[in-house]
């Protein structure tokens, strides 16, 4: 039972929808691929570039790849792209305490399934010019299945909790979403309180990976640094690329444990859009006190929230 829920668990990659570079990626069609895999960005620091190389050759069997000086599409098909399994339903890659991390993520269609391998702990889904240290058994092939085959992952993600009252209340949580319209672990339940100790169950897909692959992009209202991402010019090229060449729609939320989220599914004349062009405008004009509260007030009354 525990398999077959990770089966329909969303698997989704993360990527910095503020970086100049990603944006340039925009403009292919629904085919073009997207985000780029790890070991095909340009600039990666060296002690990153070993370590990939050094993964991706020992668990994969892949050739060492030279650092780009650009992307390159035809860097892509042979290489991963890294996400996580997103088992616990929460609204964004990766917990609100963490820093320096992608906050935008796209999550692929449950027809990319079989191209999934997934494995227990975090390695590369946030490691952007990051730190990796890599253990022999992060290096061990027989730590790695696919989504069908994974009960050796279940298995050796379970004994990796904390303690077993953490490992019996993502296990119930998990088997709960079976019944019941799946939302992130409520703030008064002890598995909220457990969250920045569970382990990440990370993820890496082969094959062509591009927007035609995506249900949804998940992205938070607001930048790392609290500024306004909703309404900016960054936010636009976001919500215009997915809602016109991916089919939509973008998945707004507050952080990464909202109950309640705004699905933004078009460019025309909704509350949503009317709330969008109310924040450019002030953000364009730098009218002082505009914030997040403005936005989930509006969009409240709007009822456009919803689980």
């Amino acid at each position: 039972m525990f398999k077959s829920i990770l089966l329909v668990s969303p698997v989704v990659l993360p990527f910095n929808a503020s970086s100049r570079s990603i944006r340039n990626l925009y403009t292919g069609s629904p085919s073009s691929p997207f985000p780029p895999p790890l070991s095909c960005f340009p600039g990666l620091n060296s002690p990153l570039q070993e370590r990939l190389i050094s993964f991706e050759s020992t668990v994969y069997g892949l050739p060492p790849i030279s650092n780009p000086s650009q992307f390159d599409p035809s860097c892509y098909r042979d290489r991963p792209v890294y996400g996580v399994l997103d088992i616990l339903r929460l609204r964004l890659p990766f917990t609100d305490s963490r820093i320096g991390v992608s906050k935008q993520a796209a999550v692929l269609t449950r027809d990319a399934a079989p191209r999934v391998i997934v494995y227990t702990g975090e390695i590369f889904a946030a490691a952007l010019n990051g730190t990796v240290n890599l253990t022999p058994t992060e290096l061990d092939p027989r730590h790695y299945g696919t989504l069908g085959l994974s009960d050796h992952v279940i298995l050796r993600y379970l004994k990796s909790m904390p303690n077993l009252s953490v490992a019996t209340a993502v296990a119930q949580y998990v088997l709960s979403t079976a019944s019941t319209t799946p939302t992130p672990p409520d703030p008064s339940s002890p598995l909220y309180q457990s969250l920045h100790s569970i382990p990440t169950l990370e993820i890496a897909v082969f094959g062509d990976v591009g927007a035609s692959d995506f249900s949804s992009i998940l992205s938070p209202f607001t930048n790392p640094s609290g500024s306004l991402f909703f309404g900016s010019d960054d936010g636009n090229a976001l919500r215009t690329w997915t809602i016109n060449t991916m089919g939509g729609p973008v998945v707004w939320t507050q952080n990464a444990t909202s109950p309640l989220v705004v699905r933004d599914k078009s460019l025309g004349d909704t509350t949503i859009t009317k709330t969008w062009d109310a924040i450019t405008l002030a953000l364009t004009n730098n009218i002082p006190n505009i914030g997040l509260v403005n936005i989930t007030t509006t969009l409240t009354g709007t009822q456009d929230f919803t689980p």
